[in-house]
């Protein structure tokens, strides 16, 4: 199964006018979100709330996926996650491969008890801590489940003990996309620090560059940030025309015996067509999520 996750916003599951509020339409996800804006306190009111509140995110045709906490709390949380409505689990402070494989075999019996299709329910795996990123290749391996891979960024900027910048993140986020392309997952998330949303053009900015970097969608904590997201991770009108030019050159190339050829000046050979076919496919997920029901941004 392809996922398109352009723009997964997150939302704390307890508190139901942010999980109701219809701009969340717009996303490519809803993340509700048990772990980092919940207060210890509320954790099991949040718990309890994805009863209705996996209902409520999925309104808008996008997918539902649940962020839950590591270690005890993380226990108590699957339970309350795996139900039907909910396509992806998010782990944070993934540190070790078998960590997730331990995760895979408890939400397997999650799933036979609640009826639900074993394997159905996806994981996105967090690196947040110096033994994980050390790790990330295996963990990114580790199981079937394991569908895209993000870098939390303030976490893992604190834990190396540096400063979380655009700048810092470079070398961790790169390493990340390569690692992900190699285990063929997704890698989420942007080349810099995201938690501001007072400066959008900035943010836009910021995500062009990630998508140019391999990054194929982002997590965002504000509504303001899920239509810049789904523009940025979309192709462009002109990459969509030219890839088409390449295809079909390719196409004509091919029945003519010719393994390479030039386009506006430009040598064409395999890996520019294999980019070039990746492209059309992503704009044809796009138009089949916008046609199904779902809200997309214009790619201008």
């Amino acid at each position: 199964m392809t996922f398109l996750w352009r723009s997964l916003q997150y939302v704390p599951a307890h508190v139901e006018k942010y999980v109701s509020n219809p701009r969340l339409r717009e996303a490519d996800g809803v993340i509700l979100d048990l772990e980092d804006s919940v207060p210890a306190a509320e954790k099991a009111r949040a718990r309890a709330a994805l009863a209705t509140a996996v209902d409520l995110a999925g309104a808008g045709g996008g997918d539902v996926l649940v962020r839950v906490n590591a270690g005890a709390e993380g226990d108590a949380d699957l339970e309350a996650a795996v139900r039907s409505g909910v396509t992806a689990l998010v782990l944070p402070k993934v540190e070790a491969a078998q960590e997730v494989r331990r995760l895979d075999a408890r939400v397997a019996e999650l799933e036979r008890a609640a009826g639900l299709a074993t394997g159905g329910i996806r994981f996105v795996v967090l690196i947040e801590t110096a033994d994980g990123f050390l790790r990330m290749a295996e963990i990114a391996s580790a199981c079937s489940r394991v569908v895209g891979i993000n870098l939390g960024a303030e976490d893992f900027a604190t834990d190396i003990g540096m400063a979380c910048s655009e700048e810092t993140l470079l070398g961790p986020r790169q390493h990340m996309a390569i690692v992900a392309a190699a285990a063929g997952i997704m890698p989420l998330g942007l080349m810099g620090p995201a938690t501001r949303f007072d400066d959008l053009d900035g943010y836009r900015e910021l995500a062009e560059r990630s998508r140019r970097f391999g990054y194929v969608g982002s997590t965002c904590i504000h509504p303001s940030q899920i239509a810049i997201l789904n523009a940025a991770f979309s192709p462009t009108e002109d990459e969509v025309a030219h890839a088409r030019r390449v295809v079909g050159a390719a196409e004509e190339a091919d029945r003519e015996g010719r393994g390479a050829f030039a386009i506006d000046g430009r040598m064409i050979d395999g890996p520019v067509i294999a980019r070039a076919r990746a492209l059309l496919a992503r704009r044809q997920l796009i138009e089949s999520r916008s046609g199904a029901g779902g809200e997309t941004a214009s790619s201008d």
